[in-house]
């Protein structure tokens, strides 16, 4: 199996990326994530060198990876079929890097971080406080069409999601808008809470995400990146403020209900006013990603 390393690092997703693999559709293949402020972690008794973590040069995403086949249009499943973590992780508060920053004084609390092990399934935050482990990716997306976009923000491409539902046997649907593909992978939690309201955000560790993908032609309704679960539908809305994000979601889901139900809009709104399921998973990047949700049993999917 192939694996793509995590010693190419890039802090943008943008087509003139230089390709590190290429991989054929439906072909698995690793790839390794680095911590999201560089490589530091090696002990638990390490600490975050605060004064070389330099805004917008975090986040930092492997690859790219070269899609045989991918092309404008397209749309990239990526199924993930596996998220190793490592063994220590960390979160951490810098001042103006929270949920609710002290824009004027930029005080806040100053600097803390908190590292914590990961075993058997387990973030131990402390000897009494134990939090089962849901390892997923913050960072995956395709280059996008002109712009180069920091890793440490999102949009129609993907990018610095962080939802919660990019992880182990769920589907992600990613636009593709260069030959390609281009496909970009980083920034891996162990686990994090709704708002990631820290900012550095959930508990950031390296990883080896197992991934396979297919490329499929994409719908004309989707406009934005959709993720697929054993249970849900998800759709993925990244705006500010955070109701244009919940907007741009719903929009989303209620597109896609038109297409699988046969509905109009109309319906398809009355009905989501009834099994809509909705949050904000990250309320810290500079645009926040909110997450909409339908429950397949309910569409009899």
């Amino acid at each position: 199996m192939q694996t793509v390393s995590r010693k190419v690092l890039n802090y943008a997703l943008g087509q003139y990326n230089k390709p590190v693999a290429r991989i054929r559709p439906g072909e698995t293949f690793r790839i390794e994530t680095e911590l999201n402020t560089g490589d530091w972690l090696r002990r638990f008794e390490d600490r975050p060198p605060v004064d070389k973590i330099k805004f917008p040069y975090v986040n930092a995403a492997s690859g790219p990876v070269w899609v045989e086949g991918a092309g404008p249009g397209d749309v990239l499943a990526v199924h993930i079929e596996d998220i190793q973590v490592d063994e220590l992780g960390y979160t951490m508060i810098m001042p103006g890097n929270t949920a609710f920053p002290d824009w004027i004084r930029q005080r806040e609390w100053g600097v803390h971080a908190h590292v914590v092990r990961i075993r058997d399934g387990v973030v131990e935050w402390n000897d009494r406080i134990k939090i089962p482990a849901r390892p997923m990716i913050g960072v995956i997306g395709t280059a996008p069409l002109i712009e180069a976009i920091y890793t440490v923000d999102n949009g129609r491409h993907g990018g610095n999601l962080d939802v919660q539902e990019v992880c182990k046997g769920n589907i992600l649907f990613l636009p593709v808008f260069v030959e390609g593909a281009l496909l970009h992978v980083g920034d891996a939690h162990a686990v994090q809470g709704d708002g990631e309201i820290c900012g550095a955000g959930g508990i950031e560790t390296r990883s080896i995400c197992t991934l396979r993908v297919e490329v499929q032609p994409g719908p004309a309704e989707m406009k934005w990146p959709r993720i697929e679960t054993p249970e849900h539908l998800v759709t993925i809305g990244c705006a500010r403020p955070a109701e244009d994000a919940f907007r741009i979601a719903v929009q989303e889901m209620v597109a896609w209900l038109q297409k699988l139900c046969g509905c109009g809009q109309e319906e398809a709104v009355m009905l989501l006013g009834q099994i809509l399921e909705a949050r904000c998973s990250q309320f810290v990047d500079p645009k926040y990603s909110y997450v909409c949700k339908v429950s397949k049993r309910l569409l009899n999917l």
